[in-house]
């Protein structure tokens, strides 16, 4: 590609490449900081979770008349499960979990805290002295997909907003370079007459 010999298109040019260069490094960079925060408030979401449904938990398994049985919590209604739990003893004996807690998707007790797996990220805790212990569990997926739409929502302005700037720009320097390109024209029907 040539670059336009016109200072006009030359400044538009280099105008359009520069916003467009800096809108792509501005939403990257907007992107690369909301997935950290969103990380964050996905990671606390999870460990909310898990503090508040393990004192209910211990509640229900110490108040059972048969110690070791395990429920599985029923739907209320259908709907979509982005975080399931499961609770286990010491032993490792599942003994409540959520209705779409799959047990092949919550590994071997790891301690306290924020752990991931190929597929989930997962935060566990405990109770009664370690003897009744929850982990919930959230789809990587999940996170992925909220990062995706968030990228799409900084990403398509520029399908919209750049062409309008872009021709914005174009336009601007066709009227500010009016007055210069009349005065070539003078200059130049000048020199063709001689004075």
């Amino acid at each position: 590609m040539r670059a336009p010999r016109s200072l006009q298109g030359r400044l538009g040019l280099w105008l359009g490449v520069a916003l467009t260069v800096l809108w792509v490094a501005a939403a990257s960079v907007t992107a690369l900081i909301a997935r950290g925060e969103i990380e964050e408030v996905f990671d606390s979401a999870l460990q909310e979770t898990a503090q508040r449904i393990l004192p209910l938990a211990v509640v229900d398994i110490l108040n059972r008349e048969e110690a070791g049985i395990s429920q599985r919590l029923a739907a209320i209604r259908e709907h979509d499960e982005f975080l399931t739990y499961i609770v286990r003893d010491d032993e490792g004996r599942i003994l409540l979990r959520s209705h779409a807690a799959d047990p092949a998707d919550f590994p071997a007790w790891e301690g306290i805290g924020l752990h991931q797996t190929a597929t989930h990220r997962l935060y566990s805790d405990e109770a009664v002295q370690g003897t009744i212990r929850i982990t919930v569990a959230e789809p990587l997926d999940h996170r992925a997909s909220v990062a995706r739409e968030i990228q799409m929502g900084l990403g398509l302005p520029l399908l919209i907003v750049l062409p309008v700037a872009l021709l914005a720009i174009a336009l601007a320097l066709r009227v500010s370079l009016a007055p210069l390109r009349h005065f070539r024209v003078r200059l130049s029907a000048r020199a063709e007459s001689g004075h």
